[in-house]
């Protein structure tokens, strides 16, 4: 026997054995494609797929750092060939999003936009409320370490108008009075605010005003002033601010007790009366309630006796006449003293004989 009829039951064998080759051979085998081809700096997105057949697309991730660069394809699809089709490469590094400016805002075209490769710019607009400073540039540059430019602030905030003065009250500006600023309002003393305490610089329109207008002070009153009985008060008039005062009169026969006038202050805000009224009493009444004024006590200083239940009148009076008589012999115990130094100094100075010169004077 030949060798190639020998071979023949071999080759039937093995054709026999083909279906099981064929399930026991992975899917690639089969005509599906291979793993997805690698691109650089990204991943592909597999999921749960273990196996890619024709028409299967796969799409890629950019690796951190890096972004898509727009336009161009990011996915590959297996082909009939059992082969994946062409991707260039299609991730970039870029800067970030533009920073977030509080005085401005991107323009339009840059809003959406998310790739900005090294030696790209964007532009800014301001924002409400503010106004463009021409001087500085409103441009900012993806740097080649792919961060942004710093930026000037090349928007000024909008000035309110100047606010003015409040009669008798005050406008405090709080640090400036540009758009977002506040201001305070306040009044004198017995004065009370009538209106808003505060107002904003805030926008109206594309411009900025203030948000509430300059409130008034007005003079605080004080209710009517009280009556008395038996009693007026003088120059009465409608209405009492603070500080103006009343007078108070008790008719004729009365006495009055107490401070003749009140006069209108502030307290928490309201009028109030200074203190309560005086009174209007009968004068009649007024003398019998006085304690009767008593005459002075003389008294003996030689007396050695002193009395057995002293007041307190007589006490005043015993220490005044005390006083006064010691006083007068004080003054005659200097006067004498006067008096005896005189005549002593006179004897000394005059001219006198012994009776020896008298006698010898005599001779002569």
């Amino acid at each position: 026997m030949s060798p190639a009829r020998r071979s023949a039951p071999t080759v039937l064998r093995l054709l026999g054995w083909l279906p099981v080759l064929l399930l026991l051979c992975p899917p690639a085998a089969r005509g599906d494609c291979s793993h997805p081809p690698d691109v650089p700096n990204a991943q592909p997105t597999l999921g749960e797929l273990t196996s890619f057949p024709k028409q299967t697309t796969v799409t890629y991730k950019c690796d951190e750092g890096f972004v898509k660069v727009p336009g161009k394809p990011d996915s590959v699809v297996c082909l009939e060939n059992d082969k994946w089709s062409e991707v260039a490469e299609f991730c970039n590094r870029s800067c970030d999003v533009p920073p977030r400016l509080p005085f401005a805002s991107l323009q339009n075209p840059y809003r959406n936009q998310n790739y900005f490769p090294a030696g790209s710019t964007v532009e800014y607009e301001c924002r409400m409320g503010y106004r463009r400073d021409r001087s500085l540039s409103g441009t900012l540059t993806c740097l080649q370490n792919f961060t942004w430019s710093k930026p000037d602030e090349f928007c000024k905030k909008k000035a309110c108008p100047t606010p003015g003065e409040i009669p008798n009250g005050h406008v405090k500006i709080q640090t400036d009075i540009l758009f977002g600023a506040a201001i305070s309002f306040s009044c004198n003393t017995g004065y009370t605010l009538v209106g808003s305490s505060f107002s904003y610089c805030s926008l109206e329109g594309e411009n900025v005003k203030w948000t509430d207008p300059l409130p008034e002070c007005k003079e605080i009153a004080c209710p009517s002033p009280p009556a008395i009985a038996n009693g007026i008060i003088l120059e009465q008039h409608d209405t009492y601010i603070y500080r103006q005062s009343i007078t108070y009169k008790c008719e004729k026969g009365f006495t009055l007790v107490g401070g003749n006038s009140i006069h209108c202050t502030v307290k928490d805000g309201q009028g109030e009366w200074s203190g309560p009224p005086p009174e209007c009493k009968d004068s009649s009444q007024i003398s019998k309630v006085t304690p009767a004024v008593q005459k002075p006590t003389t008294v003996d200083v030689t007396a050695t006796e002193a009395p057995s239940t002293p007041q307190k009148t007589s006490a005043v009076n015993v220490t005044g006449a005390v006083i006064i008589a010691s006083g007068i012999v004080a003054g005659t115990v200097i006067v004498t003293l006067v008096l005896v130094k005189i005549f002593l100094d006179r004897g000394k100075s005059g001219s006198y004989y012994t009776r020896e010169q008298q006698s010898a004077h005599c001779c002569i």
